[in-house]
């Protein structure tokens, strides 16, 4: 039946949805694998040359069956799988393709435990979920690969902007006038030891359709997500603040559980633009503003307060902070978010 799997994906990938069946499909494979049922497990995998496994060794690169599977099989045996454990997945289908990242860890006689990520892709054959490319491989910390701890918080990224590699930097690249806007979680470490790792992904990612929603209804970008907060870029400080109040909106509403306690941190001026990032002395003073923020605040530099005008959006009593890496102290200005605000 080589290839007969190949059945044409005619929806789109607006249509894609979540997939309980994929999910058991993906059990049932690992549950024959450590059970011996080698007839099961190779059931599950295309009959076609253009089958592909890659494993978490640089060396495991294969295409093809029988050999795929045939190795697969082997080092089952090799290192003695006795049991299975699914920490998080998410399964997903679109038409007959079908899809599965998974954290899953795995007893073995060789070792107590072992944690493998996986990803796997599906094509329907003749009603059955069948494997067309399997890949392996083991968490390994950023700073182990790349020598360096890779920025996934706001805390590491105020720590890793440099003042002078960005002033280098912003002499480099194409040059243009943003308010931009960084949002941050509260108390988000404790959050998410206290609900658990697959809580805490549900929670943030409901968080950021939230964001995202507020941002574009004002005709705000987002330009990145860290961690458990966004940058956001926007062509006038005004549309910024309203985004502002409106993400604080949203967390007083009660719909947020748990209960989030946002910090935002507005501040305008030049950046330098490269591949749809934005970097600068304007990012970082952002960035640092945002720190002085508490839960449920929106912090505003004094340029933003003079673009958007006080007339437009009220602002409690101004404070002067020390920003890290920046000279002197700056003028900040508390948002009353909580007022109508003018449009």
């Amino acid at each position: 039946m080589g290839g007969s799997w190949r059945v044409p994906v005619r929806r789109t990938l607006n249509e894609m949805r979540r997939s309980p069946e994929i999910e058991a499909v993906f059990r049932r494979i690992f549950s024959a694998l450590r059970d011996g049922d080698d007839e099961t497990f190779r059931n599950h995998f295309a009959p076609s040359p253009d089958l592909f496994w890659i494993g978490s060794d640089e060396r495991e690169f294969f295409r093809g069956d029988p050999e795929a599977v045939a190795l697969f099989l082997q080092q089952a045996s090799e290192v003695g799988l006795l049991d299975v454990s699914y920490k998080r997945s998410e399964a997903y289908e679109s038409g007959s393709v079908g899809w599965i990242a998974a954290e899953v860890e795995l007893a073995t006689a060789r070792a107590d435990v072992v944690p493998i990520r996986v990803t796997v892709v599906f094509g329907l054959d003749a009603g059955l979920w069948r494997v067309v490319q399997w890949h392996t491989s083991i968490g390994t910390p950023n700073e182990e690969v790349f020598g360096f701890e890779l920025t996934v918080t706001l805390d590491s990224l105020l720590s890793s902007l440099d003042e002078q590699a960005t002033e280098t930097v912003l002499r480099e690249a194409p040059e243009g006038t943003a308010t931009i806007m960084f949002t941050d979680i509260k108390d988000s470490t404790e959050l998410s030891q206290q609900l658990g790792d697959e809580a805490w992904i549900e929670v943030i990612k409901s968080h950021f359709a939230m964001l995202r929603r507020a941002v574009e209804a004002e005709g705000g970008t987002v330009v990145k997500t860290l961690g458990d907060g966004g940058m956001f870029s926007f062509a006038s400080s005004r549309s910024a603040l309203r985004a502002a109040a409106s993400i604080q909106q949203a967390m007083s509403s009660g719909d947020a559980t748990p209960p989030l306690a946002v910090r935002v941190g507005v501040h305008a001026g030049d950046v330098a633009q490269e591949e749809g990032d934005y970097i600068g002395l304007t990012v970082s003073k952002a960035a640092r503003i945002t720190a002085t923020a508490d839960g449920g605040q929106i912090i505003a530099s004094g340029v933003v307060v003079e673009l958007a005008g006080q007339d437009a959006f009220q602002f409690g009593t101004p404070f002067q902070a020390e920003l890290k890496g920046l000279d002197g102290t700056h003028q900040l200005y508390p948002m009353m978010w909580d007022e109508e605000l003018a449009r």
